[in-house]
């Protein structure tokens, strides 16, 4: 039996264990790091993931979404997708299908959804299933592990080994991100000394986070926004949701619309003050990790996520995109 046959075969036997007793299978192209379908039944639809796994990323995508989801469901007002069923040993998700459309365009009311959204599954902090759940995908205690994070990045893309433009990258993170990083953290440990760099952020402050939070990860469905895609959530510092909304480079917020968003945290968050202002000074930070996330294709464990999505990938459109990014936000 081939692969490919042994995994049809597989996921057959997991959907009709979830209850499907015929159905056909449409693969979507949505997912960056998982395969993603649509699972048509007589009389119902779902969503099926196939979560990607690679031995140099132990992270465990399929528990931290589903995990996040079951925290939430059924609680309203919080528009999320249900959990139906999940195999850890074959890294199958299945949840319900929503039929929306993706973002284009945003307005406040949009930002005032998406700031609703993040309060309403903050008012699940002090349940028991909360406190079960881990960390966020690189989440950060404090503000030297914020730095050490991007640091980590840009050095990984540096010593990166791919064949294809590999001279291009090189010359971007040599002349362009690496000095940029310097200057970054002199900026960091000139706002902040180093006892207060080291600190870690109290417990009681950090939050319930999405983690890539943003509009790329949003369905509008008649009208009201829904939130997917939770393969990183989990407990994080509020800063980093904050940098993550504002950072993301496919649909861009404004300044104003982002000041909105962090005025949402005042209500229910002690010291959120200082979370904001945290925010504003590692967001060049967050910034430069943007860039490095554009070129994720030029290492070997970005390229193996593409390959298992099935997504295509164009190297030079790639850099180009981090090139203008970084031009736009960076150069000042």
């Amino acid at each position: 039996m081939t692969k490919n046959r042994s995994l049809e075969k597989s996921i057959v036997g997991f959907i009709e264990q979830s209850g499907f007793d015929s159905c056909s299978l449409h693969e979507i192209k949505a997912g960056r790091n998982s395969r993603v379908y649509r699972v048509d039944g007589v009389d119902r639809q779902a969503l099926l993931k196939i979560y990607h796994r690679h031995p140099s990323d132990l992270r465990d995508r399929l528990d931290a979404e589903y995990s996040f989801l079951e925290l939430m469901a059924g609680v309203e007002p919080i528009p999320v997708s249900s959990p139906i069923q999940r195999d850890d040993r074959q890294g199958f998700g299945l949840y319900e299908f929503l039929p929306g459309e993706p973002v284009t365009q945003i307005s406040i009311a949009d930002i005032d959804q998406a700031a609703a959204f993040i309060t309403a599954i903050n008012k699940l902090r002090t349940s028991e299933a909360a406190k079960r759940l881990g960390l966020a995908s690189e989440a950060c205690r404090t503000i030297d592990e914020h730095v050490a994070l991007v640091s980590k990045r840009v050095f990984r893309l540096r010593n990166a080994v791919i064949s294809q433009d590999a001279s291009s990258v090189s010359e971007f993170v040599e002349g362009n991100l690496l000095p940029t990083l310097s200057a970054i953290i002199s900026n960091i440990c000139s706002a902040y000394d180093a006892g207060v760099r080291r600190e870690p952020v109290s417990d009681q402050h950090w939050i319930l986070s999405p983690s890539d939070f943003g509009f790329h990860n949003v369905l509008r469905v008649d009208g009201s926004l829904f939130f997917v895609d939770f393969e990183y959530a989990g407990w994080d510092d509020p800063a980093k949701l904050i940098c993550d909304f504002g950072c993301h480079p496919e649909i861009p917020v404004s300044d104003e619309y982002l000041q909105a968003l962090k005025n949402s945290f005042y209500p229910y968050l002690e010291n959120a003050e200082n979370s904001i202002h945290r925010s504003e000074i590692l967001m060049p930070l967050y910034r430069l990790k943007w860039c490095c996330i554009m070129l994720n294709e030029f290492t070997s464990m970005g390229r193996a996520r593409r390959n298992h999505a099935g997504e295509m990938f164009d190297f030079e459109k790639q850099l180009e995109k981090s090139k203008t990014y970084f031009e736009k936000y960076l150069t000042s």
